[in-house]
Parts: structure tokens; sequence; C-alpha cells
């Protein structure tokens, strides 16, 4: 795990909890929230994990095996969710507003994080994430105050289209989603998208969205 705690008088109380994608490592997300927060005059607090599982030979890590079933996965991310819940009981953390910010698989575990301890977070980041085996998940009764914010490339291949369907269609049962898709963007992020989170996440006065889409 990399952090940065900001303490400072006015700092930002936010802190970010942060989940790479497959294959990546702690540093993929600074660099993401680095982005975010690039010319706010602010400086971001983070928890940046590193995935559980590493990539023999090639480098990076991953939160759940390959080709694993739904609910080996579901447990991986309750073992990965249940530890850093209790890392987040510290006084330290205690007035700090707690985000979720996710990519791919860090936003699959984003996700389950936020279900599975729906009074933990403010605010849960799906960037792209895989949703696969979700269909019989009914947030129709959620009651939490998690925000969520969901975006997908519309070129993006590597998470199935009715995933993503399964993905739009769970998360709008909330009632508390909202959803940005970018044209032309694969399995990426661009420059709207951090736009995007960026007003999320009030740190900026541009109320537009031009990414938004209905979620249904």
């Amino acid at each position: 795990m990399s952090s940065s705690i900001e303490v400072a008088p006015g700092a930002d109380d936010r802190l970010f909890v942060m989940f790479h994608g497959y294959g990546n490592d702690e540093r993929e997300m600074i660099r993401v929230i680095d982005a975010i927060y690039a010319g706010t005059g602010s400086l971001p607090s983070y928890l940046s994990l590193r995935g559980t599982y590493d990539r023999a030979f090639m480098g990076g890590a991953y939160w759940y095996p390959d080709g694993c079933g739904v609910e080996e996965r579901r447990r991986e991310c309750s073992a990965v969710g249940d530890a850093v819940v209790s890392l987040l009981d510290s006084p330290m953390y205690a007035s700090r507003r707690r985000i979720l910010i996710g990519f791919s698989q860090g936003g699959y575990l984003s996700y389950r994080m936020a279900v599975e301890h729906p009074e933990t977070f403010d605010a849960a980041i799906l960037m792209s994430p895989s949703f696969k085996g979700e269909k019989t998940t009914d947030l129709s009764a959620f009651d939490s105050p998690t925000r969520f914010l969901l975006l997908y490339g519309s070129d993006d291949r590597t998470i199935p289209a009715a995933d993503q369907d399964t993905a739009r269609h769970v998360l709008a049962a909330s009632g508390r989603a909202e959803y940005r898709e970018y044209a032309g963007m694969a399995h990426s992020i661009n420059d709207q998208e951090i736009n995007d989170i960026r007003m999320f996440l009030g740190l900026e006065n541009n109320t537009t969205h031009p990414g938004q889409a209905p979620l249904v």
C-alpha cells in the first residue's frame, strides 16, 4: 500500500481508497488521483492498495484469480474489503469522508465493498468495472448514503456489453447512481473521464456533464 494523508488546516477532508486494475500496481491509481486534483489548488489524501496476487514473470498484480467463479470472486473481494474496513477503523480516519475508486477489477472490488459495507463509504467511483455474475444483485432496498459514479468507454470490449448493461441496471436500482460513457474509448481512461470525476466530487464549479447518459 502507498498512502498520502494531508493534515494541514483546511485540507480536503476526503480519503480516497483506491484499487488498480489487472496487471497493474498501486501507482496506477495514484496517477489517476493526481490527474483529478491537478489544478485544483488542493492535494488528495489516499490509500492506494496493491492486488493480493502477483503476476508471475510479467509484474503487476490482481485481486482475484483468472477464471474464478462468481462466489470465489466475491469471497476474494470480501476478504480484502473486511481488511480495509478494519484498517479504516482508526482515529486517524474518523473525520474523513471515505471514497472508493477503482479501475476494472479494482472497480468491481470497490462496488463489492460498497455493497458489503453500506455505512462506510460516501461514494464509489467505478471506472470500467468488471461485473460478471452480478445479475442477481438487487440494490432496490440498498439503505446506504453511498453515491455511485459508473464510467465506461463505448468501445470497451474487455468488459462484455452484457456485463456493462448489468452494471447499469444493478446500480440504477440503488437510486443513487450516475453514469457516463465516452465515445470511441476502449478499456482505458481519458481526459473527459477525469474531468467528470472531478465534477462528481465537486472540485469544479462547472455543473455540465458532456459525457452523461441515462443510467437505463
